[in-house]
């Protein structure tokens, strides 16, 4: 059992139901090769019949909820996981402020020409966001 994962279902009583869903979450986050430690927590919503799922993650805070009798949420569980990462991804993708190269703003170099400077942008957020992949 892995320390970057931590599953959490609630009001399921069926000891081999649980163990289903914490594996197929797990499998979801291994296949997409997701960095950082996990949490998600697997309840009963407030409005009947639904499931929700708490994920947090390294700069991920989410909810999504799922309409399926408790027997089927491992079936649902890896296609509405991954959908909703993904769109998160693209959202904050989308919203990313424009990368330029700018080549003026590096150091002035002994031979009177400007070193190369680097892309302006944030090195921590590609790290975070770069590791959504879609499946085939």
């Amino acid at each position: 059992m892995s320390d970057r994962f931590a599953i959490v279902v609630q009001a399921i009583d069926d000891p081999a139901l649980v163990a289903e869903i914490e594996q197929t979450i797990r499998r979801v986050f291994q296949e997409m090769s997701l960095p950082g430690s996990w949490r998600v927590i697997v309840k009963p919503s407030v409005t009947g019949g639904r499931w929700d799922f708490n994920v947090h993650g390294r700069d991920v805070r989410h909810t999504l909820s799922i309409a399926v009798p408790p027997h089927l949420l491992p079936t649902l569980i890896p296609r509405r996981l991954e959908e909703s990462l993904n769109a998160l991804w693209l959202r904050r993708r989308e919203n990313a402020p424009a990368r330029a190269l700018d080549l003026a703003s590096g150091p002035v170099l002994s031979t009177g020409q400007h070193a190369a400077a680097s892309l302006t942008d944030d090195a921590s957020e590609r790290a975070s966001w770069g590791c959504f992949s879609t499946r085939t």
